[in-house]
């Protein structure tokens, strides 16, 4: 067996690679653009491409990364170049990092389809990003950046329960969820129903409506990490 051959029998096993014509080329598709776009790009961009992100909500001045109002990179070809060089030569903010590096041409390929596509349709687009995010998996890197942007506004950064509105909020204040001891099933609960439905504080409000279980979960993970026992 040649050193090809085998690299293709490599990938063949790799589950969500499909290929291709007679050279059996890793197929480009727009599905493979949302997974890509959904672990690399939505902590900038949001998790539907609005610019909702981790970083563009909790630094001031962010540049604007909303995908659908961008006059950036308006086609395939530009879209390509945008995502492979980012802002380095001067085109889009320079907060836009190189990604020709780092993706595979298949990767870089899919997420500049998907995003053309998230453009042109973007409920389809949104579809499928939610798709993804029903399928994937737990993580704390998942549950840290749903914490900062859903959850610091009132439990703070390191979820001491002193955020921001933390001055506003009384009797009681935020808790501060280094303390909490609760098992998941409780957190579940208590973040899906929210406070009041739970007999606590009816300030907090329910995210069942916002949140998929997958974040919900994730959420549970990243909140063991900041324990402080």
């Amino acid at each position: 067996m040649t050193r090809k051959s085998t690299a293709l029998l490599l990938l063949a096993l790799i589950p969500g690679v499909s290929f291709a014509g007679k050279n059996r080329v890793p197929q480009v598709t727009v599905e493979q653009g949302a997974k890509v776009f959904y672990d690399r790009c939505t902590l900038c961009h949001g998790y539907d491409g609005l610019g909702e992100g981790v970083l563009s909500l909790s630094i001031r001045d962010y540049p604007n990364t909303n995908l659908l109002k961008s006059k950036h990179a308006t086609d395939l070809p530009g879209l390509r170049k945008a995502i492979a060089h980012g802002g380095a030569r001067g085109e889009m903010s320079e907060e836009m990092p190189p990604w020709g590096d780092e993706l595979t041409h298949r990767d870089l390929e899919s997420v500049a389809l998907f995003v053309h596509k998230l453009r042109e349709d973007p409920e389809a687009g949104k579809a499928l990003l939610n798709k993804e995010s029903l399928t994937g998996y737990a993580t704390v890197r998942k549950g840290r950046g749903v914490y900062l942007t859903r959850c610091a506004l009132c439990h703070g950064k390191f979820g001491e329960g002193d955020g921001r509105m933390a001055r506003i909020i009384k009797n009681p204040p935020p808790f501060n969820l280094t303390l909490s001891g609760a098992p998941d099933d409780y957190l579940r609960k208590i973040i899906a129903r929210g406070g009041e439905a739970m007999g606590r504080s009816p300030r907090m409000p329910p995210w069942g409506g916002d949140l998929t279980p997958l974040e919900i979960d994730s959420v549970i993970l990243y909140l063991k990490t900041i324990r402080a026992f």
